[in-house]
């Protein structure tokens, strides 16, 4: 529709004659009417030569003789200081009248404004456009070319944001800003994001609150809840609309338009658009403004190399089981099932035990079978030495990984990815029950931010740790599985040995699992340095040099010896 209409104009532009000069002073006639009026009161007597002037000035802007007077007015204005705005009290001042004298001239300036011969500056002030300053000055008659005033929903919001902004210092109510903001979206009815505002929101304060947001949100900043309430409200009204926000009735949270960032009392707590909001702002180019999982992190399960992975009876029955519930085609109905019973359909799973068990492993291996990509979290990349600033990362993690559930859930290929947190207990470890300083307040505020997020999770979420007695206790029931990985059995440890290294007799197999309480990372690590001394020697390793390796391969744990590898 814009595009339409830069055309249009494009071509009228084209089809315009030649500018025409005017043989009579403009200028001059808009000094016979200023002269006349200033500090009048209104109280003059129209001579010949000011009923002429009037005569040609309306012919010359297509105005009735109030928008005329009020040209002038500015015009002069604007010529003994051309970097200078005014509002209507300084009209009324300088011709010296009262408020009732002038009651018909809001209107009147609206109007001058829709035809683009005044600009707005935050809200209330004006002055003249640059098109009809530049007619007056050369002595031609007005062209407008209206393409020069379109606007885009980031200069409406922006304009808006500035209005709120300058409110106090410019000596507005709240009420004149209502006012002021609803005569701007009327200017602008035609954009896309002030007829869905209108449509979603009833009242002008949700909306002047929801653009200002929308501006925060354009230079990457969230939205202050008690400066933009303070802004926008009267002291009357402020601590109830607060507590809207606090207990999340407000229409801007009920409608999913806005969400915290941060959420404490009314000073503290911080909000942004959610990804309707977005959608409300930009439309169509809202891609261009929503965030995305760092592609570092989304491991694609085409990309993960098929591993054979050895469990216990009893871990390979969970692990069958957790694969067959994470099938497309399971999820899809046991979802759906959960949410006819009104309980949480998110899937979440922690999966605990002894290092190089095989936990983390065992997510990408279920991964790659299920066909689902890995969101794989950066733990360390959660946290901030800025105040305030973990949570709100932790907060967009979750957002955007939401938004990938959303994605996959309208794709007909799409399959809800996995959110992993490998060695959670960096983030999910017991809460402060006293927390004092700002580090442990930080980490208790993390953990209420996961918690919540884990009771409205939509999509699938992995957490792996070795250290299990450290979880917190709040997170064990929203955990649906809870698989205990531990050190491989004697048949297990064989199998391992024996698929690393295919070479190897079943008698070694047997002697290295029966000697050695390895994990199957363990192995792993033996069958590496296999690997470099093959490359290195040119010739595969004895099974003695085997042994030696196997030896070295734990840390000491003798209390009396203090370095080296245990023998």
């Amino acid at each position: 529709m814009m595009e339409e209409k830069l055309k249009k104009m494009t071509k009228n532009k084209k089809d315009m004659h030649e500018v025409k000069k005017i043989r009579w002073s403009v200028s001059g006639a808009i000094s016979v009417i200023f002269e006349k009026v200033q500090n009048s009161k209104m109280r003059f007597r129209k001579s010949e030569k000011y009923n002429e002037a009037m005569e040609r000035l309306c012919a010359y802007f297509g105005t009735n003789e109030t928008q005329t007077l009020i040209l002038c007015i500015i015009f002069a204005l604007h010529f003994e200081t051309p970097e200078a705005t005014w509002d209507l009290s300084d009209l009324r001042r300088e011709i010296g009248c009262s408020a009732l004298k002038t009651v018909s001239w809001p209107a009147e300036i609206a109007e001058l404004r829709k035809r683009h011969f005044l600009n707005s500056s935050r809200g209330t002030c004006f002055y003249p456009s640059e098109q009809l300053m530049s007619a007056i000055s050369a002595n031609e008659e007005i062209v407008i070319d209206e393409s020069e005033f379109l606007i885009d929903f980031s200069k409406f919001v922006s304009n808006v944001a500035d209005m709120v902004e300058n409110r106090e210092s410019d000596n507005i109510s709240p009420h004149r800003l209502a006012r002021n903001v609803t005569t701007y979206e009327s200017e602008n009815s035609g954009l896309p994001i002030v007829k869905s505002a209108r449509l979603i929101l009833t009242e002008t304060q949700d909306r002047i609150f929801f653009y200002d947001a929308c501006s925060d949100y354009l230079k990457r900043e969230d939205t202050s809840l008690q400066a933009t309430i303070r802004d926008i409200y009267s002291n009357h009204e402020r601590y109830a609309v607060a507590e809207t926000f606090i207990r999340e009735t407000n229409p801007l949270l009920a409608l999913g338009l806005l969400e915290f960032t941060v959420k404490g009392n009314m000073r503290d707590s911080e909000l942004t658009l959610t990804e309707k909001g977005i959608e409300i702002l930009a439309g169509e180019q809202k891609d261009l403004f929503v965030k995305k999982i760092d592609e570092k992190l989304l491991i694609k399960p085409e990309k993960i190399k098929k591993k054979t992975l050895f469990y216990s009876k009893e871990n390979q029955e969970q692990i069958d089981i957790l694969k067959n519930a994470l099938s497309e085609e399971k999820l899809g109905e046991i979802q759906k099932r959960l949410k006819e019973e009104a309980m949480p359909v998110g899937v979440a799973v922690l999966l605990y035990g002894s290092p190089g068990t095989g936990k983390t492993e065992s997510v990408f291996q279920i991964a790659r079978e299920t066909g689902r990509p890995v969101v794989h979290v950066d733990i360390s990349d959660t946290k901030s030495c800025w105040f305030g600033e973990s949570e709100k990362k932790i907060k967009e993690l979750f957002r955007n990984y939401a938004r990938m559930c959303e994605s996959a859930s309208k794709s007909s290929d799409g399959k809800t990815p996995i959110l992993l947190f490998n060695e959670a207990d960096a983030v999910f470890a017991r809460r402060k029950s006293n927390a004092t300083s700002s580090v442990d307040q930080t980490e208790n505020a993390m953990q209420n931010i996961i918690l919540e997020e884990m009771e409205n999770l939509e999509g699938i979420m992995v957490a792996t740790t070795n250290f299990a007695d450290n979880l917190d206790p709040a997170f064990e029931r929203r955990f649906l599985f809870k698989i205990q990985f531990e050190n491989p059995s004697f048949e297990a440890k064989k199998s391992i040995w024996l698929s690393k290294l295919a070479w190897l007799s079943e008698k070694d197999a047997e002697s290295f699992a029966q000697k050695y309480e390895f994990s199957g990372g363990q192995i792993d690590n033996i069958v590496r340095k296999i690997t470099m001394q093959e490359v290195i020697t040119g010739k595969r390793p004895e099974i003695p040099e085997i042994e030696d390796m196997c030896r070295v391969e734990k840390l000491c744990k003798d209390s009396g010896r203090k370095m080296g590898f245990c023998a």
